[in-house]
């Protein structure tokens, strides 16, 4: 069996490093499931992810590259994906909405975009993520973010609420 290095862990997926440079994901995230069936859209924001098959019940596996971390966002981006990052962390919902309206919050916070193809490009991937729901959030940080030669990377940031009260609740 090969050797593997856990780099990453969040509530729905394990990361690992493989001796091959690439990174194993074993997630029971459905939107990762979204993304590498291509239905996100054909943008350098997201990673490619390679689907090699399934783990145990509700994971899956998947493939993809490996991206350093870096120390700095800011000192590691371009001038314009820097404002891009800026731009989608200035996006919120406030107050208490239900888990069924907030796919509809989002494409309302993502209409706020003045980047017409940032704009387009959120919400053809919220749209893709609704195949599983109409109860999908979004969340940048530095730690769901990457850098590739001065470009984002969003690797996790949308999600579905539903399922991460799940992971949660079972981990009780």
């Amino acid at each position: 069996m090969e050797k593997k290095k856990l780099i990453g862990q969040g509530s729905f997926t394990n990361a690992y490093l493989m001796p091959n440079g690439k990174v194993l994901l074993i997630s029971c995230c459905q939107i990762k499931e979204c993304m590498a069936f291509g239905w996100f859209p054909d943008s350098p924001l997201f990673p490619i992810l390679e689907p090699i098959g399934l783990d145990k019940e509700d994971f899956r596996r998947y493939e993809m590259e490996y991206y350093p971390h870096v120390s700095s966002l800011k000192n590691n981006l371009d001038p314009d994906q820097w404002q891009i990052y800026k731009d989608l962390r200035s996006l919120e919902i406030t107050g208490r909405i239900s888990k069924n309206d907030s796919l509809f919050e989002w494409h309302k916070q993502f209409d706020k975009l003045e980047n017409k193809e940032l704009r387009e490009t959120m919400k053809g991937a919220l749209d893709a993520c609704s195949n599983y729901g109409t109860d999908i959030a979004f969340e940048i940080s530095p730690r769901n973010v990457k850098v590739k030669n001065g470009k984002l990377i969003l690797l996790d940031c949308f999600y579905q609420l539903t399922r991460l009260k799940k992971v949660h609740k079972s981990n009780d």
